[in-house]
């Protein structure tokens, strides 16, 4: 499953959507808004993105992270919008076999959703 969407994903969504038959473990990172930025207090953040090619970008980074670490399933979220502080911003749900690829994905697709092309971030600073 991946996913671009300004509207609140339930992390159990993701959880669900895995197809777990053979894991032994499932690794999440919620990502969400922090109150601070490079020392400046944050308001909001607003993202901005084609939904299609952000979900294009996922797929590859998905597709990537399965053949890499013969996981069993992934699963990523990317939310767009105005987002407030403690909203989340992003989650990744990775099942694996062992729980030490499952870990290696899971903070490999982080690293990957941070730096998407295909979406813009404006922090909103007091």
């Amino acid at each position: 499953m991946v996913k671009v969407t300004e509207v609140l994903v339930s992390p159990q969504l993701l959880l669900d959507s895995l197809k777990t038959d053979s894991s032994g473990s499932i690794v999440m990172h919620l990502g969400i808004v922090r109150p601070n930025s490079n020392g400046r207090k944050v308001v909001s953040i607003e993202y901005e993105a084609d939904i299609n090619a952000s979900e294009r970008e996922l797929s590859n980074i998905a597709n990537e992270i399965l053949t890499k670490w013969g996981i069993q399933d992934i699963a990523l979220c990317r939310r767009i919008g105005r987002l407030d502080l403690g909203d989340l911003i992003l989650m990744v749900a990775v099942a694996s076999p062992h729980r030490k690829e499952a870990f290696e994905a899971c903070e490999y697709a982080v690293e990957c959703m941070r730096s998407m092309k295909s979406v813009r971030k404006k922090e909103i600073l007091e």
